[in-house]
């Protein structure tokens, strides 16, 4: 279920994103990256960590954070794809494409901001990213290639995501660390709290007595 409350951006900015190079995927995980987080990493050059847990953001809230493991992010939807690229700070639209040509047709026969602006595209259930004749997905391992020597180019494609303005990025994205691993309630944060400074005090004043040394501290 997706938060309404995540951070999406609206303030569009022009910025010349012709030929806007695709960048090899850093993959800074100890798993392999699915398609969708694969070709927004390719096109924001942002590392699959950072891709992974905006996809999470989108799709569960902010409190995915609490969960006791990470949420994996495996297929992807059209609005996630969308909503994970705006809050890197890019922005575009989808067009459907009625007649579903080959991906090798559809490069050939694309115009206009198609040719020369960054897209995400849909081939068959499966996302690449594209730039020009620039090409990158799961299938080249996250690295770009040349489309014209992409692997599955008999795919058919089936919807085009053409990004066209840059806006703000989130200033945030949330992300797991050991603080936030299944943080408790605050009731029970402050009940372990309390019993852990009693605990310490009771070692320190065994620790005096042992010793013989004079306590200010009144005995638990």
């Amino acid at each position: 279920m997706t938060n309404s409350s995540n951070p999406i951006n609206t303030r569009s900015t022009v910025v010349d994103l012709v030929r806007h190079p695709l960048r090899d995927v850093v993959n800074d995980t100890k798993s392999r990256p699915f398609c969708g987080p694969m070709a927004v990493a390719a096109i924001t050059g942002e590392p699959i960590s950072r891709v992974r847990d905006a996809f999470r953001l989108v799709r569960h809230g902010e409190g995915w954070i609490h969960c006791k493991r990470a949420p994996a992010i495996m297929g992807t939807l059209t609005y996630e794809v969308e909503r994970v690229l705006s809050i890197f700070g890019y922005v575009g639209s989808w067009r459907v494409v009625d007649d579903q040509p080959t991906l090798a047709a559809w490069l050939e026969a694309r115009a206009g901001v198609e040719r020369t602006h960054p897209l995400v595209v849909q081939v068959t259930g499966h996302w690449i990213a594209l730039s020009g004749w620039e090409f990158c997905d799961t299938r080249s391992r996250g690295r770009v290639v040349d489309a014209e020597e992409a692997p599955g180019r008999r795919k058919r494609v089936r919807r085009v995501f053409v990004i066209t303005e840059r806006c703000t990025p989130a200033a945030e994205i949330p992300t797991k660390t050991r603080t936030n691993m299944s943080v408790p309630n605050l009731k029970d944060r402050d009940v372990l709290a309390a019993n852990a400074a009693m605990a310490r005090d009771r070692r320190e004043i065994a620790g005096i007595a042992s010793s013989g040394a004079p306590s200010s501290r009144i005995p638990l």
